[in-house]
């Protein structure tokens, strides 16, 4: 059954120049505000989700600067899981994220892989600049979208409900460590008490 909450597939196509002509297909999701891209071009295959930042931040502390956005070449909303997305690779380099960046700077944005060790590393020159020509197209196509409005209140209310939950997890292991504290003064208190009763007898 389809899922009511994933808009439509669109398909455009940008000329990379030295790169080719890039392919785009496009799934909107609009419950969590991402957008799934499945990407074709020489050299270039797999799914890169652009997200408004509001989808990592805490509601409840002062907002960041205004559209930022994650670029996430490896991890995909559960609502695309059926379209098996599959990680963004460029000249056989797969690519990690998520990487936040504003509209502004997305032109100078490093891409990064996941090295030898697990931990994130800058991709070599020539990668760098065909994933960065690749990226910056995609930024360009979110750019251009008439519903960012609408995708960022999407991802601010799905934030509020991560946080939610961990909040209200964190409240009820506080009050839970607030109620054993306030058993542990209540007997020490009838222990001192108790003292002061010995002593002044």
């Amino acid at each position: 059954m389809p899922d009511p909450g994933l808009r439509e597939q669109r398909t455009t196509t940008r000329d990379l120049g030295p790169y080719g002509r890039l392919d785009i297909a496009e799934r909107t999701d609009a419950r969590s505000g991402s957008v799934l891209y499945r990407l074709h071009a020489p050299h270039v295959r797999g799914c890169v989700m652009l997200s408004p930042a509001t989808s990592a931040d805490d509601p409840t502390m002062p907002t960041r600067a205004s559209g930022e956005l994650l670029i996430q070449p490896d991890q995909f909303a559960p609502a695309f899981a059926l379209h098996d997305p599959r990680p963004l690779s460029v000249n056989n380099v797969v690519l990690t994220g998520p990487v936040r960046v504003t509209i502004e700077e997305a032109a100078d944005f490093r891409p990064l892989r996941r090295g030898r060790t697990g931990r994130p590393e800058w991709l070599p020159p020539r990668t760098h600049r065909h994933a960065l020509a690749v990226l910056g197209a995609l930024v360009e196509t979110w750019r251009k979208r008439q519903d960012l409005d609408e995708l960022t209140t999407a991802a601010r209310r799905q934030a509020a409900q991560v946080y939610l939950t961990t909040y209200t997890a964190q409240l009820s292991a506080r009050r839970e460590t607030a109620i054993r504290a306030l058993g542990a003064v209540a007997d020490t208190e009838r222990r001192v008490t108790a003292l002061h009763a010995l002593l002044t007898a």
